[in-house]
């Protein structure tokens, strides 16, 4: 099978008080999907906006502050994680020059068994204003392709309309970054969208864990979604047996 990867070029994210905040993507959002992709066999092709290499939040490479973004009490190892996120980052070849989205066609969407958007505050920058991205996403929609997006890779799906002007996904239920999960971060009351207000606007019927940053994925037919980080692993588990079903 052979699975494409959309991930953001931002650098930085435009705040609403006028403060560039360093951004990108979110190390584990990628590394964990992306190695349960290869270990099961499958192809990887990583795209973003004009083919620009991506860059990793810095902060999501830092072990004194990944103890922050999973539940509290987790056996996780945030200095062993920290590790091996920089070391596949470092050696993924694709994340230094990544697919242009502006040159994949309708043909070359049929290629793929399924689309993984992968997440980072700094996506909110660039995905959810791509027209080629949402070209992309129509025809993978039209062609029956399976989808998954964890975290703020959601903000992917805020410009899709079909013919008669409504949101594909009305009425699906998912999930996505949390509002609360929000307020905790150094980000709070400045963000451009809060995605859990911008989904149910939209038409979605949203859910969340119980627990603040516990892993929680939800599966609406085509359209498989993660709530935050720690949701990555399971999100990609859940996508995988999506795609062999």
């Amino acid at each position: 099978m052979k699975i494409l990867v959309v991930m953001t070029a931002k650098a930085t994210l435009h705040l609403l008080d006028g403060e560039l905040h360093p951004s990108g993507f979110w190390a584990e959002e990628f590394v964990v999907p992306y190695q349960l992709f290869r270990a099961a066999g499958h192809t990887v092709d990583v795209a973003t906006i004009g083919g620009q290499a991506p860059t990793v939040d810095q902060t999501s490479i830092d072990p004194n502050f990944l103890k922050w973004v999973r539940p509290e009490g987790s056996a996780d190892d945030d200095a062993a994680n920290a590790a091996e996120y920089v070391r596949v980052i470092g050696s993924t070849s694709q994340l230094r020059s990544p697919i242009a989205l502006e040159t994949l066609g309708e043909k070359d969407v049929a290629g793929y068994d399924g689309i993984y958007v992968s997440g980072g505050h700094g996506a909110i920058g660039d995905l959810p204003k791509s027209d080629e991205l949402a070209q992309l996403l129509r025809w993978a929609i039209a062609q029956d392709k399976k989808i998954a997006t964890v975290c703020h890779g959601h903000t992917s799906l805020l410009a899709l309309r079909d013919g008669e002007g409504r949101w594909p996904f009305e009425g699906y239920r998912m999930t996505a970054f949390s509002h609360s999960e929000e307020l905790v971060t150094n980000m709070a009351g400045r963000l451009p969208l809060i995605l859990e207000v911008e989904l149910t606007r939209l038409g979605a019927r949203y859910e969340k864990a119980e627990k603040i940053w516990d892993s929680h994925v939800v599966v609406d037919r085509n359209l498989t979604t993660g709530q935050n980080p720690y949701s990555s692993k399971a999100l990609a588990e859940t996508f995988l047996a999506q795609l062999g079903a």
